[in-house]
C-alpha cells in the first residue's frame, strides 16, 4: 500500500523533477528520474573533459568503439562487432551494422574517422589520437589503424575512453557545432542544460544500440553538499543521490523505501605535487618523500570516509592488471620531523588546492592538522571540479598550484593507468611529470607481447613512482555507494565511477 501510495502522489504532484513525472505534451504520463550529482556538469562535449560528471552524461547521448562490459568487469565492444591484433602496430576492426544517429543516419567508418581527426584539436582527446600512426578505410563498417612506436598490445582499451566517442559527420557538417554535439548514437539526447543546476536528457526512440526502457527523462541535477543530497531523496525531489555522506549509509539501508547500492572503487585517492613548480620544496623529492613518511593515511580515511576506504600503498590501483602489493613509504612521524629539520622545512608555508567535494575537503583540512604537528603550515584553497581539473592540466609552471587532492579512476589495463596520469603527455598529468625514462618504460610496457617481462616493467614503474619519483603520495581506494529508492531498478555501478544508467526503469 505504501508504495502505491507513493505512486499515486507522483501522478498528481506536479514536481517536474519526480520519478514518476508529470503528463507530457501528448497527454500521457512521462516517466522521469532524477538523479542528484555532487559536481557540476559543464560540457556537452567529450573531448572537452575527462571529469567524471560529465562523462557520466555523455555516456547516455555518445558511444565509444569499445566500453566496459560492467555485468562482467571486461572491455566489449560498444559500436565495434570485434577486432585482431595483427601486430602491436597494427590492428583491424569491424564495426556493428545498423547502428542510428538521433539524426536518422547511420554510423559508419566515416563517422569514426570524423571523429579521430576531430579529436586532435582537443587536449582531453589528442593524447589518445597521438597513439595512432594512420588508419585506412577499408569498406562502410571495416577499418585497419597502425599506431606508432611500439605499438599497443592492449589498444582495444584505449578505445573505452569516453573522449573518443563518436560523432555524427554529417551532423557536423550541417549543423552548428552546438546541435551537431547533441547527435549520438546513444539512448538519450540532452534536451536542457542550466548551467550549475541541471541537465535533462530524453529519450531517443531512434536507438538502436540498446534496448528501450520505460523512463523518457533523465535529469541530472547538481547538488554540491551530501546532506542536500540526502533530504533531496528522503522528500523525492529526486530519485537517487551520487556520494552520500558516510553517515547516512546506514539511514539508506535501513529506511523503508531507501536502498543503498555499493561497489568496490577503482579510484585511487592522492596527494600530489606540482613537479614544475618553482618552489624547490615541492620539486625536491627528499622533501616528498618526508611527507610520505608524515601522513598517517589510517586517521585520513577515517576523516575522509568514515573508515570505509583501503589504505594505498602503492600509485598503482590493485584491481588494475600489473598490479604489484608494495610496502609503500610507511607512516613514520619522528623520520619525517628529522626530514623536515634537515631540509629545513619546518616553518614553511605552502599552498594546497583541491575541488569542494566533500571527501576532498576532509582529506585536504586533516592534511592540514596533521603537517601543523610538524610545524609546517598548510593553506588551503577549494573550487569547483571543473575549476580544478583546469587549473591542474594548465602550464604546471605558471599555475601558482604546489600541492593538490586529487584523484584518478583508470580502466583495467596498465597502460591507461600510467600514460594518462605519468606520461608527459597524458591528460591526467597533474602532477606535471616529465620524465623521458618514465616515458620511454611506459612506451615499452605497452608493446611488449611478453607478459613476463611486460609485467617486470609496469613493476619497476610501480617502484620508480611510490618510492623514488613520489610525484604522488597515494591514499586511498575508497567503497563507491549510490543511494536510490527502491523504485529505480537497472543501475550499473562502475568501479571507475562512470556509472551506467541505459538500463534504469522504473518499477510501476
Amino acid at each position: 500500500m505504501k508504495r502505491l501510495f507513493a505512486v499515486l502522489m507522483c501522478l498528481v504532484l506536479v514536481f517536474g523533477m519526480a520519478a514518476c513525472g508529470g503528463p507530457s505534451e501528448s497527454g500521457e504520463t512521462e516517466n522521469v528520474v532524477t538523479i542528484a550529482v555532487a559536481d557540476e556538469f559543464t560540457t556537452f562535449d567529450p573531448m572537452e573533459t575527462s571529469a567524471e560528471a560529465n562523462q557520466i552524461v555523455q555516456d547516455l547521448v555518445f558511444d565509444m568503439l569499445t566500453d566496459t562490459d560492467l555485468t562482467k568487469m571486461e572491455n566489449a565492444g560498444e559500436l565495434l562487432e570485434s577486432w585482431e591484433m595483427v601486430s602491436p602496430t597494427e590492428w583491424n576492426f569491424k564495426l556493428k551494422e545498423g547502428i542510428m544517429f538521433s539524426d536518422g543516419t547511420e554510423c559508419n567508418v566515416d563517422d569514426v574517422f570524423f571523429s579521430f581527426e576531430r579529436g586532435k584539436e582537443h587536449s582531453a582527446a589528442s593524447g589518445y589520437i597521438a597513439k595512432m600512426e594512420s588508419w585506412e578505410k577499408i569498406d562502410d563498417y571495416n577499418f585497419t589503424i597502425k599506431l606508432v612506436g611500439a605499438g599497443d598490445v592492449d589498444f582495444n582499451y584505449t578505445f573505452a575512453a569516453n573522449q573518443l566517442s563518436v560523432f555524427s559527420k554529417e551532423a557536423f557538417e550541417s549543423m552548428p557545432e552546438e546541435d551537431a554535439l547533441k547527435v549520438g548514437t546513444g539512448l538519450y539526447m540532452f534536451d536542457e542544460f542550466v548551467s550549475g543546476d541541471h541537465v535533462t536528457l530524453v529519450k531517443n526512440e531512434k536507438c538502436t544500440l540498446y534496448p528501450q526502457t520505460n523512463v523518457d527523462k533523465l535529469v541530472f541535477k547538481m547538488i554540491p553538499e551530501a546532506a542536500a543530497r540526502m533530504i533531496a531523496l528522503e522528500n523525492g525531489e529526486v530519485d537517487m543521490i551520487m556520494s552520500p555522506d558516510a553517515t547516512d549509509y546506514e539511514r539508506l539501508r535501513t529506511t523503508e523505501g531507501l536502498q543503498l547500492l555499493e561497489v568496490t572503487g577503482r579510484t585511487q585517492h592522492f596527494i600530489c605535487f606540482n613537479q614544475k613548480s618553482p618552489n624547490e620544496f615541492i620539486t625536491n623529492p627528499e622533501f616528498r618523500k618526508a611527507v610520505a613518511y608524515a601522513i598517517d593515511k589510517d586517521e585520513m580515511i577515517l576523516a575522509a570516509w568514515d573508515g570505509n576506504a583501503v589504505k594505498s600503498t602503492s600509485v598503482q590501483c590493485r584491481d588494475v592488471e600489473f598490479y604489484v602489493d608494495l610496502e609503500g613509504i610507511p607512516y613514520d612521524a619522528a623520520k619525517a620531523q628529522a626530514m623536515f629539520e634537515e631540509l629545513g622545512a619546518v616553518g614553511q608555508t605552502f599552498k594546497l588546492v583541491t575541488s569542494d567535494a566533500a571527501h576532498r575537503v576532509k582529506i585536504a583540512e586533516n592534511f592540514q592538522a596533521q603537517m601543523a604537528e610538524y610545524g609546517i603550515t598548510i593553506e588551503c584553497e577549494f573550487m569547483q571540479q571543473a575549476a580544478l581539473m583546469e587549473l591542474c592540466t594548465s602550464d604546471g609552471t605558471t599555475s601558482g598550484t604546489e600541492i593538490i587532492v586529487m584523484s584518478w579512476t583508470p580502466g583495467k589495463n596498465g597502460d591507461y593507468m600510467y600514460r594518462n596520469t605519468t606520461h608527459s603527455t597524458g591528460g591526467r598529468n597533474y602532477a606535471q611529470f616529465n620524465d623521458p625514462e618514465i616515458d620511454a618504460l611506459i612506451d615499452k610496457a605497452a608493446g611488449c607481447e611478453d607478459k613476463e617481462e611486460r609485467a617486470a616493467l609496469y613493476k619497476e614503474l610501480q617502484e620508480t613512482l611510490t618510492y623514488d619519483i613520489v610525484g604522488w603520495i597515494p591514499i586511498a581506494q575508497h567503497q563507491i555507494y549510490v543511494g536510490s529508492n527502491d523504485r529505480i531498478e537497472g543501475v550499473l555501478l562502475h568501479p571507475a565511477l562512470v556509472h551506467s544508467f541505459k538500463y534504469v526503469s522504473v518499477v510501476e
